[in-house]
Formats: C-alpha cells, sequence, structure tokens
C-alpha cells in the first residue's frame, strides 16, 4: 500500500499539488478583489454627486460578491481538473428558465430599482398612482406599500407604478 502511495505521489501527486495550489490561488485572488470592488463601489457613492439609496448600494455590493466568488469557484473548479462546460451550459439554461419564468418578479425589481433611483416619490408623501391613492408607508425593490384614508394596507407592485402617472400630492411645485 504504501508503494502505491509513494508511486502517485512522484508520478501525479506533485501535478495535483500545484492544481490545488493554483485553484486556492484563485480563490484567494477572487476574495481580495471582491474586497477591493466593494470599497470602490462604496467610496465612489461617497464622492456622488447623487444621493444614492441605501437599498441599492446593497444591492450592488451583493451582486459584486456573488458574481466574483462564482466566477472564482467555477475557474478553480476548472484548475482542478472539472470539466466546467456542462456546468456554464447548465447555468445559462437555468439562468433563461428562470428570466422566463420570473418576468413579472424582475419588471417589478427593475421598476424598484429606477423609483429608488429617481425618487419620485418618498416615505410619508400622500400619492396617487394609477388611480389609488394613500401615504407611503414603504418602498423596496418589488414594490410599495401605502395605507389609503380607510387605513388599508396597500400593496403596490412597483412594476405597476413605474409604467403610470404619479401624483405626488406632498411636493410643491415652486
Amino acid at each position: 500500500m504504501m508503494e502505491n502511495i509513494l508511486g502517485w505521489l512522484s508520478t501525479q501527486g506533485l501535478g495535483f499539488g500545484l492544481q490545488l495550489g493554483a485553484a486556492f490561488s484563485i480563490l484567494l485572488g477572487g476574495w481580495l478583489l471582491t474586497l477591493v470592488a466593494v470599497r470602490l463601489v462604496r467610496r465612489l457613492v461617497a464622492i456622488s454627486r447623487f444621493e444614492v439609496p441605501q437599498i441599492i448600494v446593497e444591492f450592488i455590493e451583493k451582486f459584486i460578491r456573488v458574481t466574483i466568488w462564482a466566477t472564482a469557484g467555477i475557474m478553480a473548479l476548472g484548475q482542478l481538473g472539472v470539466n466546467i462546460g456542462p456546468l456554464i451550459a447548465g447555468l445559462g439554461a437555468t439562468g433563461f428558465i428562470l428570466g422566463f419564468a420570473m418576468q413579472q418578479t424582475l419588471a417589478n425589481f427593475a421598476a424598484g430599482f429606477m423609483i429608488l433611483l429617481y425618487q419620485p416619490y418618498d416615505i410619508g408623501h400622500a400619492v396617487e398612482i394609477g388611480g389609488t391613492k394613500g401615504t407611503v408607508e414603504e418602498i423596496n425593490l418589488t414594490m410599495t406599500i401605502m395605507r389609503d384614508e380607510n387605513n388599508n394596507r396597500l400593496i403596490v407592485p412597483n412594476g405597476k407604478i413605474w409604467g403610470n402617472v404619479i401624483r405626488n400630492k406632498s411636493i410643491e411645485i415652486e
């Protein structure tokens, strides 16, 4: 048994050790790149002339982290000799299926991003959106929560808001 182990180490062990070291280096590089990219985003937001909502900053940071880590993980697996072609094809097919199945959710998400970026209304504002009147209680990436005059809680998908006329009764035009 010891002969088999020594034989494997002398023929394939060094190559595998180098592959393992390279994979680890790729993961370490991904970690460092994530730190730099997130700090860069925070610095750009801090010096920006625009007020960027915190929820958008957090989303961008999380997107950067997931993207870099997924890329580094796939590269590390490829370095270890794993055939990543089918994995990438499977991820592409899964992304297409999820995108098609979640069209409405993605539309609400995109509309929420635009609402948070342009801020046509804010929490506490009295608004009328597509015939729905109320006071805004919460805004997030997928929905806006309001209270109407009868104290009913209204949950309006952001996709329904962004495509309609938004009347903000709390802002005076000068």
